[in-house]
């Protein structure tokens, strides 16, 4: 048995449980999966069986066994997307995500994603990135997130871009359209996010003032209304750090979700947007230093159904 994927321990990932690991740092899969893959000895550490409880130490090598995906291609059934380069060099692209493409493919789903139109415009990108779903994405945007998302066409420059978006080096923001007249109007959140006991598939917000037992991480969001509509409030919000699903969380938590969010929502606005047909979350601007060591931002404008919406409420609140 020949390990098709081998991943090297550095100081910044030991000390971990390897099951948690795997689920942060390849997230097409569950954790409950990985868990799965280690008690059925297709995860080893140096060539030894482990536990998921398995505490990671630095110069570690996880080998993984499993047939990567060979039929995956054939099994997609959509057209590969035709997508909005803003810019490229011999590193990077920066790619304008619409919304409903994921940002890298994902084994339980044949929906058309970032991967599909690297491999196509790029084919080297396939030996790109630490997954074999990944292809040189950088970070990660929702499936129902527009906007800015930069992707590597080489191994160093992939190191470089995950650096910096790790250690908070990039400048990220977003427009987001939420429930209500909000207020205070410009905020910070700062509530920590874990992973939901009750729902594994979602994140949940903790207020620090309390002792709740749940793993969770520091997350800081920043927001400012640039305006307001009968009952809706337009928000910039800028990501101090970078947890999933960290706008929608948040601002549920502090009781303003975004509107045409499907799972961060309360009962009584479920059904109140049926014109708009994903969340209102648009990623307008990146700023990031390149791999050439050129500082650069790239921004994306409002894509057709979100500024539609907002004319809509225009006219509504005028009307």
């Amino acid at each position: 048995m020949t390990a098709f994927k081998k991943i090297k321990i550095s100081f910044a990932q030991s000390n971990q449980r390897i099951d948690k690991f795997l689920a942060d740092f390849c997230p097409e899969k569950s954790r409950a999966k990985w868990q799965k893959m280690i008690k059925n000895k297709k995860i080893l550490i140096n060539n030894k069986e482990i536990k998921a409880d398995y505490i990671l130490k630095e110069g570690e090598d996880i080998n993984i066994f499993q047939e990567p995906v060979t039929s995956f291609k054939e099994e997609r059934s959509h057209k590969i997307p035709d997508l909005e380069i803003i810019y490229e060099d011999r590193d990077v692209i920066v790619l304008n995500k619409p919304a409903g493409i994921l940002s890298q493919n994902a084994e339980s789903s044949k929906s058309p994603s970032i991967s599909d139109f690297l491999l196509k415009h790029c084919p080297e990108i396939k030996n790109v990135g630490e997954s074999e779903m990944r292809f040189g994405v950088a970070h990660r945007l929702d499936k129902d997130t527009s906007g800015v998302i930069i992707t590597a066409k080489n191994n160093y420059a992939f190191e470089f871009l995950k650096d910096q978006f790790k250690n908070r080096k990039t400048q990220k923001v977003y427009l987001a359209l939420v429930h209500g007249d909000i207020k205070p109007k410009k905020d910070e959140i700062n509530f920590r996010i874990g992973r939901s006991k009750t729902n594994p598939n979602m994140q949940t917000a903790i207020d620090t003032k309390k002792k709740e037992n749940i793993k969770a991480r520091e997350a800081l969001t920043v927001y400012k209304t640039i305006q307001t509509y009968k009952n809706y409030s337009l928000l910039e919000v800028a990501l101090k750090t970078g947890r999933m699903h960290q706008i929608r969380v948040h601002l549920k938590a502090i009781g303003y979700p975004i509107v045409g969010d499907q799972k961060y929502f309360f009962k009584k606005y479920k059904n109140k947007n049926s014109k708009l047909h994903r969340q209102f979350l648009h990623a307008k601007e990146l700023g990031i230093t390149l791999p050439n060591g050129k500082m650069a931002k790239f921004k994306a404008k409002l894509p057709n159904d979100l500024e539609n919406f907002l004319n809509q409420l225009k006219s509504e609140s005028i009307g």
